[in-house]
């Protein structure tokens, strides 16, 4: 075990943690990278391999941009990482309802120790949900409806608005 220092609060944990116990920040990456000359060891086959790396959606996302780590020898999926459910039930990973959930994660959650456990949980578990979201179309009918209510009940609590996130340039689409 070797401490490392967390890329968001810059403070030293363990390289073996999945996420900063300080900030709930996700430390998502199975095995240094440049450690071993751009190889990592898939966790599907055990093989030392150089990932493909895909970037599947970019956006203003904090936590990196979303990509995805596929593994060239069996195929699977080594590591995902960036926004999720939102932008699979929303199908941009730039539209205003994904902009705004990330400002709200930036501008509130992320100053509590319960908003950085939240975030956590998130990018452990969203993934998957995401996933489901993105092939199943009446689970993003559903998932859809209760983004837009999340959202409403966070533009009625905070001082966040929808509109201050939308795109300017697309506003003639």
């Amino acid at each position: 075990m070797a401490l490392i220092n967390c890329p968001e609060c810059k403070k030293e944990i363990s390289d073996k943690a999945s996420s900063c116990p300080h900030c709930g920040y996700p430390i998502s990456t199975p095995i240094k990278r440049e450690d071993n000359g751009g190889r990592t060891q898939c966790p599907h086959c055990a093989k030392m391999v150089s990932p493909v790396v895909t970037n599947v959606g970019g956006g203003s996302c904090s936590f990196g941009s979303r990509e995805k780590w596929t593994c060239p020898v069996c195929k699977r999926v080594i590591l995902r990482r960036g926004c999720f459910v939102a932008t699979a039930t929303y199908s941009n990973s730039d539209a205003v309802e994904v902009r705004f959930l990330r400002a709200y994660r930036d501008l509130y959650l992320k100053k509590s120790v319960w908003g950085r456990a939240v975030i956590w949980f998130y990018y452990n578990v969203a993934p998957y949900l995401a996933y489901f979201v993105d092939k199943m179309t009446p689970l993003k009918r559903i998932s859809r409806r209760c983004l837009d209510r999340i959202v409403a009940r966070i533009e009625r609590k905070t001082i966040l608005r929808r509109e201050d996130y939308a795109d300017k340039n697309s506003a003639s689409d």
